[in-house]
């Protein structure tokens, strides 16, 4: 029996070049076919690489408005140079002789699809084998992008027809009749948002409306500001694009855009239990007021002015973090172990000793020591931490180490007083189950529960106490530190004793914190009122250089200084929302950066006006349940229709929107958010790309007849105006490069684009298939001061551009934003000779190239030549007297 890999190379893959030959002559035979074509395929489809060639040239002739026929297709293949590739005059000529009728294009389409599809997956199988005996990545891994393969189908649709006026006219007046009749402000499709309804009149039908944020808008920090990674603190300034950042669920959440701001004001923010960080005056918060049914997402500077009025006072407070960031290092002591060393731990000795009166910290301190170690009585409440077999062993040179004490000595906790006792770096940044089982250890130690069940730690240690409360903090708790003095008697007298720090601990679920019995069985199943970190002040501090960043965590959060939880979002899931449930409107949502089950749950939160931090971290209040299934019932009956393909093109949002219209009607189309889609491949820079994509959408939105909304960022323009006119304009949605760089043209003249501006010249860009080509450039302008990333590559060429701006890489067009060193990025081996050729002689020619081989030209020098050989001598004499 053959192997499934002889099996695999052994077959002609599934095709049929007599259904291709029939599509591609029914074409030739009627040009209104080409569009119904290109809702069932693409170039790819085709098995036949000349066939590929010649419908993707009929695509682009379609596209420019040019006739598909014979004689148009025949010379552009020629002028690109293919004609040949696919057989010459003689075999297009064939196709239309073969081709008997267009009238059953769709039947001969649909066949060359099914055997398209049947090839890939062939394809997909083959690499899933291979993978699957490599085991290069993990099972999910695997699973995820077998099934992102299988099921990324791609649908092409697009007609249109002319209308003659006198039917638009009655139409028209048809439509100013029901105005009439309604005599309401709100004509369109009302956003749920009262003033920018009043603004607006509602979302009309056929417009495309572009909701433009800054990126990073209100996240703006000092750069020496302190951000949680995965892995421990990191300067804001120091983080790198891809940086692994603490989320505040847990989830996976990278650093996906850094926007320095210059110079700026900043405000120190300082909350009720001592936590405080700077940050600008426009940085967003998630602010909870207990009059509020939900969380708002106010400015610092609204804060500000909030708590100037007495009722706002005390009573608006921020999230905490759920501690659950998903990292692990191997520690060289048991973090239980390790907090009751640093709590009752004698330190300073020739042995390891602790102290307690307990019985179960007695065993459990054996079992976390590990085998190997015993409990020899020092007296009192005193124990040592020995070896069983001893430190002098038979057959045994010197004294066997005490891998415990060794340990302590590497930390730095090793021969240290009570006073100068800290929890290593280590332990603060390891996994959330490492940093609760070392408070744990602490509290089970040096910590109590007074009898109406709050929890305190206290040390002579104040840099252990505040490290105390960061761990407290990093496990979604809330801690303050405060200080007291100390007494004690010595011979009848009332002596000052050491200072003494006291951290006063709310937790949540205060037992899970806990782990000797007496101390638990004390503890409260839950607090009677929860302690959160409540706004106290804002004070201004400074002004110097700020930092915005963008995080990939669906909530936009991330944690900053002390473990405070800050904010980005956006607001136009409120108008679907609004639109669906409200207004019993036919949404429709292509979210190309959020999964349909964030989408969802968003949706669900925002109607059911539960706090969406508790529902990811799964803390739920009795009181949420009915709300969220209410809210389910109401959001179950909203038609609301949500796709999450990634990397979606023009022409697959509008298939999919036109057939949601053809089965289910449609009202809005909601698009989140466009600088995440496609153009088409032959777009050699991002700016011409997002004008294709801007310009479709409105076209889309026209021949379906409803308001088509698109979530766009805006570049950092917008906030490095020396004007500090921050309203964006719509040059801020452009990706650019800087002024001094060259563009080839088509006539093979190399130009900066400075010179170009305001003209729309022709230059040379890149095929799809990876060919340079003439191409016709949208006008060139300005658009002012933006930051700009400076591209090295090891060749030693240079280009600057802004972070949006796309290169050419290994894996297609990429942002340089996402680039990342050790990328490769496409250069051109050749460029077509110039239409304008200077011409030299070859005496010019050879001195030039050995003058660049072995010439010397320094400055204020003159020209010199040095070389062994005395016919090159005599050549280069001989060249520069004639030159």
């Amino acid at each position: 029996m053959a192997t499934l890999t002889e099996l695999l190379t052994s077959k002609i893959p599934p095709h049929s070049l007599e259904a291709e030959r029939a599509v591609l002559g029914a074409i030739l035979l009627e040009r209104e076919s080409l569009p119904k074509a290109v809702e069932i395929l693409k170039p790819a489809d085709f098995y036949k690489e000349g066939h590929r060639k010649i419908f993707a040239t009929m695509i682009g002739l379609f596209e420019r408005s040019e006739p598909v026929d014979l004689l148009t297709l025949s010379e552009e293949l020629r002028r690109s140079g293919e004609l040949d590739e696919v057989g010459g005059p003689a075999a297009l000529a064939s196709l239309v002789e073969d081709a008997a009728t267009a009238a059953h294009l769709l039947s001969y389409a649909a066949i060359v699809r099914e055997k398209s599809l049947l090839r890939e997956m062939i394809q997909i199988a083959t690499e899933v084998v291979r993978q699957g005996y490599e085991a290069k990545e993990d099972v999910d891994t695997l699973l995820d992008q077998a099934e992102q393969q299988i099921f990324q189908l791609s649908e092409r649709r697009m007609q249109g027809t002319a209308i003659q006026v006198r039917t638009i006219l009655k139409e028209t007046f048809e439509y100013i009749e029901r105005l009439y009749e309604r005599k309401e402000h709100v004509t369109g499709l009302a956003t749920g948002f009262d003033r920018l309804d009043k603004l607006t009149s509602g979302l009309q039908s056929s417009d495309f409306i572009l909701v433009a944020g800054r990126p990073s808008m209100g996240k703006a920090q000092p750069r020496d500001a302190r951000v949680r990674t995965l892995t421990g603190w990191k300067r804001m300034g120091d983080l790198r694009l891809g940086d692994a950042l603490a989320s505040v669920d847990g989830r996976r959440s990278l650093v996906s855009g850094i926007f320095p701001q210059g110079p700026t004001q900043v405000y120190r923010v300082t909350f009720s239990d001592g936590r405080s960080t700077e940050c600008t005056g426009d940085h967003l918060w998630r602010v909870h007021y207990r009059g509020w049914r939900e969380p708002r997402v106010l400015t610092t500077d609204r804060v500000a002015q909030m708590l100037r009025a007495k009722r706002y006072q005390h009573w608006l407070w921020i999230d905490l973090p759920s501690g659950q960031y998903r990292h692990s290092e191997v520690l060289p002591v048991d973090p239980w172990l390790l907090g009751c060393l640093l709590g009752d731990g004698n330190l300073s000795g020739s042995s390891l000793r602790f102290s307690t009166s307990e019985q179960e910290m007695l065993e459990r301190v054996l079992e976390r020591a590990g085998h190997g170690f015993v409990l020899h009585a020092a007296g009192g409440y005193d124990w040592r931490i020995v070896q069983a077999a001893g430190a002098h062993r038979e057959g045994v040179a010197g004294v066997t180490p005490n891998t415990v004490m060794n340990a302590l000595r590497d930390l730095g906790l090793w021969r240290i007083r009570s006073e100068e006792k800290f929890i290593p770096d280590i332990y603060l940044n390891a996994s959330g189950e490492a940093r609760l089982n070392l408070l744990r250890g602490l509290l089970d130690t040096d910590g109590w529960v007074e009898r109406w069940g709050s929890v305190r730690f206290c040390s002579a240690s104040e840099r252990l106490a505040q490290n105390v409360a960061e761990l407290v903090r990093s496990l979604g708790g809330w801690c303050s530190v405060r200080s007291k003095e100390t007494t004690y008697s010595y011979r009848g007298q009332r002596k000052a004793g050491r200072r003494a720090f006291v951290c006063n601990i709310h937790h949540f679920n205060p037992r899970s914190i806990l782990q000797l019995s007496v101390k638990r069985s004390r503890a409260l199943s839950a607090p009677h009122r929860r302690r959160r970190p409540v706004f106290v002040s804002i004070e201004p501090t400074r002004v110097i250089d700020t930092q915005c960043i963008s995080v990939t965590h669906p909530s936009g959060l991330y944690i900053t200084d002390d473990y405070i939880v800050t904010h980005n979002t956006a607001f136009a899931l409120n108008i679907a929302k609004y639109a669906g449930i409200e207004l019993k409107k036919k949404v429709l949502v292509l979210s190309l950066e959020m999964s349909r089950e964030q989408v969802v749950q968003r949706l669900l939160c925002a109607e059911a006006r539960v706090d969406s931090h508790r529902v990811r971290t799964g803390y739920l209040e009795p009181k949420d349940w009915p709300r969220l299934t209410n809210a389910a019932g109401r959001l179950a009956e909203a038609p609301i229709f949500v796709d999450d393909t990634a990397g979606l093109t023009v022409l697959e949002a509008r298939a999919k929107a036109r057939r949601m219209k053809a089965e289910h009607g449609l009202d809005l189309v909601l698009i989140d958010y466009i600088q995440l889609m496609r153009g088409r491949g032959s777009m050699e820079n991002r700016q011409q790309e997002i004008s294709e994509i801007s310009r479709a959408l409105k076209a889309m939105a026209k021949e379906l007849r409803v308001p088509v909304v698109g979530l766009s960022q805006l570049s950092r323009a917008v906030e490095t105006r020396p004007t500090r006119e921050h309203r964006p304009q719509l040059s801020d949605l452009r990706e650019c490069v800087t002024g001094e760089t060259l563009v080839v043209l088509g006539d093979g003249r190399r130009l900066p684009i400075h010179e170009l501006v305001g003209t729309a010249p022709e230059v040379l860009a890149v095929s799809t298939d990876g060919k340079i080509i003439p191409a016709k450039s949208e006008k060139i302008w300005r658009v002012g001061v933006r930051p700009v990333f400076s591209l090295r590559l090891a060749s030693g060429r240079v280009i600057r551009a802004t972070d949006r701006h796309r290169l050419l890489a290994a894996r297609g067009w990429e942002t340089v934003g996402d680039l990342s060193v050790g990328d490769r990025v496409a250069i051109a081996r050749r460029l077509p000779e110039s239409a304008f050729p200077e011409s030299w002689p070859d005496l010019r020619l050879a001195l030039l190239g050995q003058l660049i081989g072995d010439g010397s030209y320094l400055n204020h020098q003159p020209l010199r030549y040095t070389t062994s050989s005395e016919a090159n001598s005599r050549i280069v004499a001989g060249a520069a007297r004639e030159e």
